[in-house]
Parts: C-alpha cells; structure tokens; sequence
C-alpha cells in the first residue's frame, strides 16, 4: 500500500458550530500512547491531537470548548474530573453537541472466562494481579473505566446530541445503548444484534437525568440523539497500521473527508451525514489493503444509533470546506519554513509529502494549512496548522526529541526502596544503569530493555518530547535457600 498521510483534513468543521440557537458545542479528546504498565500504542494521541486542530483551528469551537487529554494527563482522576466538570457545566449552560473522542487500549466482555464491565484504559491503568476482584456478578478493576459508569456520565451531559468515536479493541458493546437508554428513563424490550438495527424502548419513568430533555408526552424518537461509533466489534481487536499511520477508524474517517474536499473548492461547503459517514467508512474497511488483506478481515466498524438509526443516520455529522483553490488563489504564495533538529524526516502538507531533511522552504498558498512532520524511522508523527500570507514568511521549529527515566525499586518493611542497578538497553544499544535519566532520545517507537542477572524484560516504548515517560521495575526477593547454599541471599525476579 502507498505510505502516505491523511492528517489534513483542511478545513475540517466537525459537528457544525453555527445553530439558530444560544446554545455552544463541547468536546473531550482522550488519546494515550504511553501507558504506565500497559504496552504502548503508536498513533493514538496523535490521532487525537489532530481532532483538536480540526475542531480549534477549522471548525469553529472555541478551545476553551474543546478538553485535551494526551498519554500521562489522562488518568482516570483526570478523566472522571474532566468529564464531572462538564455535567456541571451543561446543566447551567445546555449544549447543542457533545462530542468524546478516545483512542487507546480497551478491553473485551470477558477476562479468563468470566464477565466484565471493565471498558476503557486511562494512562494509569493497572494489570496487577492485586487489582482485580469480583464484585460477586463480575470481574472489576477500579483502575479502569466501565461502560455502566460512562454511559451513566454521558445521559447526565445535557446536550441535544452526543457523538461518540472509540478508537479501541473490543469497542462495538452492543448494550451501550441500554445502558444510556437506562439512565434516561427508559427500559430496553429489543435490542437489534445487528448494527443499524433499531431499539425498542418503552418510558419507564418521566424523571429522566438530564432536565432539558423534555419526554413525558412523547415518543422514544424523540430522546436525546447517540452516535455511537467504534472500531471494532465487542469481540474483536482493533489495529493500529504503520502502513496507514493511524488507527484503522482514525484514517478511514480522515480518507473519506479527505476525497469530499478534493472536490470541492474552498469557498463551498459540504454536508455529511452519520449515514454518508458510516457507509463510506465500511466501504473504505473493505477496500484499504494492508500486505493484501482488507481491513475488514481483523475487525469491523459498528454504529450504533440512540434511541434508532431513523432519528440518528440522517443527523448532519459534519460541514466541510473544500481545499480546492481558485485560479487567484493558486497565485498567491506565502513561504513556510520548518526545521528540526534531525535528517531522518518528512514534512507534508495537507497530507501530501512536500519536503525531508532537517530544513525545508515550502511555498503555499494563502489561507490555513495542516502541517505534518513524520519520522519514518519510528513513525513519529507530529502535526500543527500554520495561517501562511504571501505578505508575511513563517517559521516553524519542531521539537523531536523526548526524554525517559528508568527506575527500580522492592518492598522493605512495606515501603518502597530503591532497588538493585539494572543494565539499560535502547533498540539493543547499551544506555547505561538506573537509576538513568535520557533526554536526548529521537521521538516515537523504541524497544526498551532491562537486565538482571539472568532476568530479561522487554517493552515497546513511546517517547514524546511533551511528555517524559517514566518507567519503573518492581524487583521482589523470593525465599532465601539454605545458608550454605547461596550465602542467604534470595533469588530475585520482576
């Protein structure tokens, strides 16, 4: 497959700002490469980031209006924090749109055979032993985030309609919708197995959570509207490609919005649907290849449509801007500069791959632009807009490097203390001993590795120059053998 970019998306306006009413549009943006205990993902925070320059830079909301949360700023308690303060704030203020938007780890229905309620991973998720329980019905997890408690927290957002993209394994749960439709008031007497397939619902109480939905005399097609949209089905992974350089959802989003401004100029305006959307991410699932097989072969996207796909397909999911410029515009040229501190780089331009090397001189039109800066080497990726005037030159400079720190430490009378010394090895190149500190290191995928001894433990890592990673090995002393065996020294292992 070609390699190339579709972070550009110029002009993107996501879930359109402008109403006839007062009301505003919020947004919460969760992307987590980097996890404290759980293997790194590539692509999603910059997946995310990209979000919020099209929202903030292209489609009109206010960044006030629109909460970043990126690898160790989104933990569970920044995470809950965040989305309470939003409740709080919708009931004196109603919104028009609200929009989640998470990309990182998920996890399936069932854990060793039994059942799960346990959804999402913040940054500070835990897979220690110690941190799972049953609560008599089910696994639980407290580290995580459960579907019963986010679609409890979404039904209290007071908004006219929620728009909901995971971007994770195992996301397409197919009883999201009676859990949201729960917490509205309403009790599920059918629910469709298939997506698009309507849900019948029956009022059950007309003391719904969220007072600026009005429902006692009308019918259930008038509830609150979801677009619930994943990218897989709730017993399958989903995959992260270096070919694509994105998620699977995150690009097929971006390549079809991508083909809607190419044909249009940038003074006009198109209207998507959650309908146009949907078909056209599952036909781009069947036609992307990666090493000759469909996309559709490891998962597929699913939608799900609250309170039924009649009320929601229709919804306008988005107004876009074209990228295709008139005849003056192409005229006018405005010099962009960017430069980084390494040659092993690319530079595009609205998804188009323009310059490489360290320094690059670029002529654009007027107006703004999506500018990505890509380090194939460790598929880095890096993006901003920049507003280019033929009467003005730009200069960007881009950070590409990150720090890490390597600790160990074991239990001593139940406190931490440090631990023993252990040999440090980045991309099989020797580092040095924690306690070790780096801050030099080229941003994106490494393999880290940790000796002692006779013990061996290997992590993909992701470094981001915003964000220093700190990792720590938990060393624990077994029983000690006899004295005249070992001298009473214990073996110690990770």
């Amino acid at each position: 497959m070609h390699k190339r970019s579709v972070k550009f998306l110029l002009g993107l306006a996501l879930f359109t700002c402008a109403n006839a009413h007062a009301l505003e549009d919020h947004a919460l943006l969760i992307g987590i490469s980097q996890y404290s205990e759980i293997n790194s993902l590539r692509y999603a925070d910059a997946d995310v980031r990209a979000f919020y320059q099209l929202l903030t830079d292209f489609g009109g909301y206010k960044e006030s209006n629109v909460d970043l949360l990126l690898n160790q700023h989104a933990t569970k308690a920044a995470i809950s924090e965040k989305i309470q303060q939003i409740i709080d704030d919708s009931e004196k203020n109603p919104l028009d749109h609200f929009i989640l938007v998470f990309a990182g780890h998920g996890l399936p229905g069932q854990i060793n055979g039994e059942a799960t309620d346990l959804f999402l991973a913040p940054f500070d998720a835990s897979t220690k032993d110690n941190n799972f329980f049953s609560n008599g019905t089910q696994v639980a997890n407290e580290t995580f985030i459960d579907k019963a408690w986010l679609a409890r927290q979404l039904s209290a957002i007071h908004a006219n309609s929620i728009i909901v993209i995971l971007d994770s394994c195992y996301s397409g749960t197919k009883d999201f919708g009676s859990l949201f439709l729960s917490n509205m008031g309403y009790s599920v007497r059918f629910y469709g197995s298939d997506p698009g397939s309507r849900i019948a619902v029956e009022k059950r109480s007309a003391q719904l959570v969220s007072s600026d939905v009005k429902v006692s005399n009308r019918t259930p097609s008038t509830l609150r509207k979801v677009a619930y949209l994943a990218s897989s089905r709730e017993d399958q992974v989903s995959t992260e490609y270096d070919e694509l350089e994105h998620g699977a959802l995150s690009y097929c989003i971006f390549e079809y919005i991508r083909s809607v401004q190419r044909d249009a100029y940038v003074d006009e305006r198109k209207s998507l649907t959650v309908r146009d959307l949907y078909s056209n991410i599952t036909r781009l699932f069947h036609e992307v290849e990666v090493n000759g097989m469909p996309l559709d072969k490891v998962h597929q996207p699913f939608l799900l449509a609250i309170p039924d796909d009649g009320t929601v397909l229709n919804l306008e999911f988005a107004s876009i801007p074209g990228t295709k410029p008139r005849q003056d515009e192409i005229e006018r040229l405005g010099v962009l500069d960017v430069t980084t501190d390494l040659a092993d780089t690319e530079v595009l331009v609205d998804g188009e791959k323009r310059a490489a090397g360290p320094t690059s001189r670029l002529n654009l039109i007027d107006g703004k632009h999506l500018i990505e800066v890509y380090i194939p080497s460790t598929g880095y990726r890096y993006s901003f807009t920049t507003n280019i005037s033929h009467a003005l030159p730009v200069a960007a400079r881009v950070p590409v490097r990150g720090s890490l720190d390597v600790e160990s430490y074991w239990m001593q009378n139940g406190e931490k203390t440090r631990g023993p010394d252990l040999q440090v090895f980045i991309d099989g190149g020797f580092q040095g001993n924690s306690e070790l500190h780096m801050d030099n290191l080229i941003a994106g995928s490494h393999l880290l590795e940790v000796r002692y001894k006779d013990v061996t433990k290997t992590r993909r890592i992701e470094i981001r120059p915003d964000s220093p990673l700190r990792v720590k090995y938990l060393l624990v002393r077994e029983a000690a053998r006899p004295a005249h065996d070992d001298k009473g020294v214990g073996t110690v292992i990770f």
